[in-house]
Protein backbone atom coordinates (compact mmCIF):
# COMPACT_ATOMS: atom_id res chain seq x y z
CA UNK A 1 0.00 0.00 0.00
CA UNK A 2 1.57 3.27 -1.01
CA UNK A 3 2.22 6.65 1.26
CA UNK A 4 -1.04 8.59 1.37
CA UNK A 5 -1.09 12.24 -0.37
CA UNK A 6 -2.47 15.26 1.30
CA UNK A 7 -3.40 18.53 -0.22
CA UNK A 8 -2.28 21.52 1.47
CA UNK A 9 -3.25 25.11 -0.25
CA UNK A 10 -2.05 28.02 1.80
CA UNK A 11 0.64 30.84 1.88
CA UNK A 12 4.61 30.56 1.54
CA UNK A 13 6.55 31.22 4.56
CA UNK A 14 9.97 32.39 4.21
CA UNK A 15 11.01 31.90 7.88
CA UNK A 16 9.34 28.30 7.26
CA UNK A 17 7.68 27.97 10.76
CA UNK A 18 3.98 28.37 9.14
CA UNK A 19 2.35 28.03 5.91
CA UNK A 20 2.91 25.47 3.32
CA UNK A 21 6.57 24.66 5.09
CA UNK A 22 4.97 24.19 8.32
CA UNK A 23 2.25 21.60 6.68
CA UNK A 24 4.53 19.60 4.63
CA UNK A 25 6.56 19.04 7.67
CA UNK A 26 3.60 18.05 9.58
CA UNK A 27 2.26 15.75 6.85
CA UNK A 28 5.46 14.26 6.86
CA UNK A 29 5.86 13.43 10.83
CA UNK A 30 2.44 11.77 10.07
CA UNK A 31 3.47 8.96 7.81
CA UNK A 32 1.96 11.16 4.68
CA UNK A 33 2.96 12.62 1.63
CA UNK A 34 2.18 16.45 1.17
CA UNK A 35 0.91 17.87 -2.50
CA UNK A 36 0.55 22.13 -2.24
CA UNK A 37 -0.98 24.66 -4.22
CA UNK A 38 0.80 28.19 -2.75
CA UNK A 39 -2.03 31.37 -2.64
CA UNK A 40 0.77 33.72 -1.35
CA UNK A 41 3.97 34.55 -0.23
CA UNK A 42 4.78 35.96 2.92
CA UNK A 43 8.03 38.15 3.35
CA UNK A 44 9.41 39.47 6.62
CA UNK A 45 11.85 41.46 8.52
CA UNK A 46 12.67 42.09 11.70
CA UNK A 47 9.54 44.66 12.35
CA UNK A 48 7.27 43.60 10.02
CA UNK A 49 5.37 41.20 7.14
CA UNK A 50 4.39 41.68 3.49
CA UNK A 51 2.04 39.50 1.70
CA UNK A 52 2.19 39.21 -1.96
CA UNK A 53 -0.56 37.47 -3.54
CA UNK A 54 0.08 34.74 -5.67
CA UNK A 55 -2.86 35.77 -9.00
CA UNK A 56 -6.05 33.78 -8.57
CA UNK A 57 -4.93 32.47 -12.50
CA UNK A 58 -2.19 30.93 -11.13
CA UNK A 59 -3.41 29.45 -7.93
CA UNK A 60 -5.80 27.91 -10.38
CA UNK A 61 -3.72 26.28 -12.63
CA UNK A 62 -2.33 24.82 -9.72
CA UNK A 63 -5.37 23.52 -8.10
CA UNK A 64 -5.90 21.79 -12.15
CA UNK A 65 -2.84 20.32 -11.69
CA UNK A 66 -3.93 18.65 -7.80
CA UNK A 67 -7.34 17.59 -9.50
CA UNK A 68 -5.66 15.21 -11.56
CA UNK A 69 -4.69 13.27 -8.59
CA UNK A 70 -7.92 10.96 -7.45
CA UNK A 71 -6.32 8.92 -4.25
CA UNK A 72 -6.36 12.36 -1.92
CA UNK A 73 -6.81 11.29 1.72
CA UNK A 74 -7.14 15.30 2.91
CA UNK A 75 -6.95 18.81 2.10
CA UNK A 76 -6.04 21.30 4.67
CA UNK A 77 -6.57 25.18 3.86
CA UNK A 78 -4.78 27.73 5.46
CA UNK A 79 -3.87 31.44 4.16
CA UNK A 80 -6.27 32.73 1.13
CA UNK A 81 -5.49 36.71 0.59
CA UNK A 82 -8.18 37.74 -1.14
CA UNK A 83 -12.13 37.12 -1.42
CA UNK A 84 -11.75 35.52 -5.38
CA UNK A 85 -8.76 33.27 -3.92
CA UNK A 86 -11.76 32.10 -1.48
CA UNK A 87 -14.28 31.55 -4.10
CA UNK A 88 -11.81 29.54 -6.15
CA UNK A 89 -10.60 27.20 -3.39
CA UNK A 90 -14.47 26.61 -2.34
CA UNK A 91 -15.16 25.65 -5.90
CA UNK A 92 -12.27 22.99 -5.93
CA UNK A 93 -12.98 21.60 -2.64
CA UNK A 94 -16.83 20.88 -3.53
CA UNK A 95 -15.33 18.29 -6.27
CA UNK A 96 -14.00 15.92 -2.70
CA UNK A 97 -17.40 17.41 -0.66
CA UNK A 98 -17.99 13.82 1.49
CA UNK A 99 -15.18 11.81 0.29
CA UNK A 100 -12.43 13.54 2.27
CA UNK A 101 -12.06 15.40 5.37
CA UNK A 102 -10.96 19.22 4.79
CA UNK A 103 -9.53 21.28 8.26
CA UNK A 104 -10.00 25.06 7.37
CA UNK A 105 -7.58 27.60 9.10
CA UNK A 106 -8.75 30.77 8.63
CA UNK A 107 -5.93 32.42 8.65
CA UNK A 108 -6.27 36.59 8.43
CA UNK A 109 -3.10 37.95 8.59
CA UNK A 110 -3.23 42.07 8.34
CA UNK A 111 -2.40 45.03 9.08
CA UNK A 112 -3.62 47.06 11.81
CA UNK A 113 -5.39 49.38 9.68
CA UNK A 114 -7.16 46.86 7.16
CA UNK A 115 -10.01 46.18 8.62
CA UNK A 116 -12.54 46.71 5.67
CA UNK A 117 -10.78 44.18 4.05
CA UNK A 118 -10.96 41.94 6.99
CA UNK A 119 -14.50 42.14 7.33
CA UNK A 120 -14.93 41.17 3.97
CA UNK A 121 -12.76 37.65 3.94
CA UNK A 122 -14.65 37.25 6.76
CA UNK A 123 -17.72 37.30 5.36
CA UNK A 124 -16.69 35.46 2.66
CA UNK A 125 -14.99 32.46 4.59
CA UNK A 126 -18.34 32.17 6.73
CA UNK A 127 -20.48 31.86 3.19
CA UNK A 128 -17.85 29.69 1.27
CA UNK A 129 -14.97 27.94 3.40
CA UNK A 130 -16.85 27.15 6.77
CA UNK A 131 -20.12 24.74 5.91
CA UNK A 132 -17.54 22.55 3.58
CA UNK A 133 -15.03 22.05 6.94
CA UNK A 134 -14.98 18.83 9.02
CA UNK A 135 -12.76 21.02 11.23
CA UNK A 136 -11.91 24.72 11.41
CA UNK A 137 -9.30 25.97 13.72
CA UNK A 138 -9.44 30.05 14.45
CA UNK A 139 -7.51 31.57 16.76
CA UNK A 140 -9.25 33.95 19.52
CA UNK A 141 -8.79 36.80 17.01
CA UNK A 142 -9.36 35.27 13.99
CA UNK A 143 -13.22 33.58 15.94
CA UNK A 144 -13.97 37.70 16.81
CA UNK A 145 -13.80 38.43 13.00
CA UNK A 146 -15.83 35.48 12.20
CA UNK A 147 -18.03 35.98 15.22
CA UNK A 148 -18.00 39.56 15.67
CA UNK A 149 -18.32 39.14 19.35
CA UNK A 150 -15.47 40.02 21.90
CA UNK A 151 -13.38 37.18 23.15
CA UNK A 152 -12.31 37.90 27.14
CA UNK A 153 -12.85 34.38 28.73
CA UNK A 154 -13.15 30.84 28.68
CA UNK A 155 -16.69 31.32 28.44
CA UNK A 156 -16.81 33.56 25.41
CA UNK A 157 -13.90 30.68 23.76
CA UNK A 158 -16.55 28.33 23.77
CA UNK A 159 -19.51 30.61 23.09
CA UNK A 160 -17.64 31.79 19.92
CA UNK A 161 -17.22 27.87 18.68
CA UNK A 162 -20.79 27.38 19.54
CA UNK A 163 -21.05 30.18 17.34
CA UNK A 164 -19.22 29.02 14.54
CA UNK A 165 -20.65 25.47 14.92
CA UNK A 166 -23.79 27.22 13.38
CA UNK A 167 -22.16 28.24 10.69
CA UNK A 168 -22.11 24.82 8.89
CA UNK A 169 -18.49 23.18 10.12
CA UNK A 170 -18.51 19.44 11.91
CA UNK A 171 -16.17 20.51 14.14
CA UNK A 172 -15.20 23.64 15.65
CA UNK A 173 -11.85 24.78 17.80
CA UNK A 174 -11.77 27.80 18.54
CA UNK A 175 -7.60 28.56 20.42
CA UNK A 176 -7.15 30.73 23.40
CA UNK A 177 -3.57 30.50 22.99
CA UNK A 178 -1.52 33.23 25.12
CA UNK A 179 -4.16 36.12 25.07
CA UNK A 180 -6.58 34.95 27.82
CA UNK A 181 -5.24 35.51 31.06
CA UNK A 182 -3.92 33.19 33.30
CA UNK A 183 -1.04 30.49 33.34
CA UNK A 184 -2.81 27.99 30.67
CA UNK A 185 -3.45 27.85 27.34
CA UNK A 186 -7.52 27.02 26.52
CA UNK A 187 -8.87 25.61 23.32
CA UNK A 188 -12.77 25.34 23.16
CA UNK A 189 -13.95 22.50 20.98
CA UNK A 190 -17.65 21.84 19.73
CA UNK A 191 -18.84 19.43 17.48
CA UNK A 192 -22.78 17.98 17.26
CA UNK A 193 -21.80 15.80 20.34
CA UNK A 194 -19.25 17.17 22.18
CA UNK A 195 -18.42 20.83 23.93
CA UNK A 196 -15.35 21.06 25.88
CA UNK A 197 -12.54 22.77 26.79
CA UNK A 198 -8.96 21.58 26.61
CA UNK A 199 -6.21 23.08 28.11
CA UNK A 200 -2.01 22.85 28.59
CA UNK A 201 0.50 25.25 30.41
CA UNK A 202 1.35 27.93 28.93
CA UNK A 203 5.00 28.23 27.53
CA UNK A 204 7.71 30.87 27.85
CA UNK A 205 9.69 30.27 24.79
CA UNK A 206 8.89 32.68 21.99
CA UNK A 207 8.88 29.81 19.34
CA UNK A 208 5.45 30.31 17.86
CA UNK A 209 5.62 30.97 14.83
CA UNK A 210 3.78 28.74 12.83
CA UNK A 211 1.98 27.01 15.49
CA UNK A 212 -1.60 27.26 13.98
CA UNK A 213 -0.92 26.23 10.84
CA UNK A 214 0.89 23.24 12.36
CA UNK A 215 -1.94 22.37 14.92
CA UNK A 216 -4.46 22.27 12.18
CA UNK A 217 -2.22 20.45 9.77
CA UNK A 218 -1.79 17.65 12.78
CA UNK A 219 -5.32 17.61 12.83
CA UNK A 220 -5.75 17.24 9.18
CA UNK A 221 -3.11 14.54 8.48
CA UNK A 222 -4.53 11.90 11.42
CA UNK A 223 -8.24 12.55 10.57
CA UNK A 224 -7.30 11.88 6.75
CA UNK A 225 -6.14 8.69 8.64
CA UNK A 226 -9.09 7.61 10.08
CA UNK A 227 -8.08 9.09 13.36
CA UNK A 228 -11.25 10.05 15.67
CA UNK A 229 -11.84 13.96 15.45
CA UNK A 230 -11.48 14.69 18.74
CA UNK A 231 -8.30 12.55 19.61
CA UNK A 232 -6.59 14.05 16.47
CA UNK A 233 -7.26 17.32 18.29
CA UNK A 234 -6.05 16.46 21.65
CA UNK A 235 -2.67 14.32 20.25
CA UNK A 236 -2.26 18.01 17.88
CA UNK A 237 -2.11 20.37 20.58
CA UNK A 238 0.32 17.83 22.18
CA UNK A 239 2.47 17.89 19.35
CA UNK A 240 2.75 22.06 18.82
CA UNK A 241 3.00 21.88 22.58
CA UNK A 242 6.15 20.02 22.08
CA UNK A 243 7.05 21.52 18.59
CA UNK A 244 7.20 25.14 21.14
CA UNK A 245 8.92 23.62 23.96
CA UNK A 246 11.61 22.44 21.42
CA UNK A 247 11.31 25.14 18.97
CA UNK A 248 14.08 26.54 16.69
CA UNK A 249 15.25 29.90 17.48
CA UNK A 250 16.28 32.06 14.26
CA UNK A 251 18.65 34.86 15.64
CA UNK A 252 19.49 37.96 17.65
CA UNK A 253 17.33 40.02 15.39
CA UNK A 254 13.85 37.72 15.63
CA UNK A 255 12.19 37.97 18.78
CA UNK A 256 9.98 35.06 17.40
CA UNK A 257 11.14 31.66 16.75
CA UNK A 258 9.30 28.41 15.17
CA UNK A 259 7.58 25.64 15.94
CA UNK A 260 9.90 22.61 15.27
CA UNK A 261 7.41 19.81 13.52
CA UNK A 262 10.06 17.47 14.09
CA UNK A 263 10.12 17.92 17.62
CA UNK A 264 8.43 14.93 18.99
CA UNK A 265 10.15 12.23 16.95
CA UNK A 266 13.57 13.82 18.24
CA UNK A 267 12.30 13.61 21.97
CA UNK A 268 11.66 10.21 21.60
Amino acid sequence: MGVGKIITIAGSDILAGGGVQADLATFNEYGLFGLSAITSIVTVNQADFDIHDVPVSVLAKQLTSLSQFTDIKGIKVGLLPSVDHIDLVSQFIKQYAGQVPVVIDPVMAFKETDSVNAAKLATAIKQKLLPLATVVTPNLIEAELLTEQSIRSGADLLTAAKMLHTMGPQTVVVKGGVRLLGDMAIDAVVSNNTEKMMQLPKISQPYNNGAGCTFSAAIASQISQDVPVITAIDDAKDFVHDGILHGVRLNDDFKVGNVWQAARRHKG
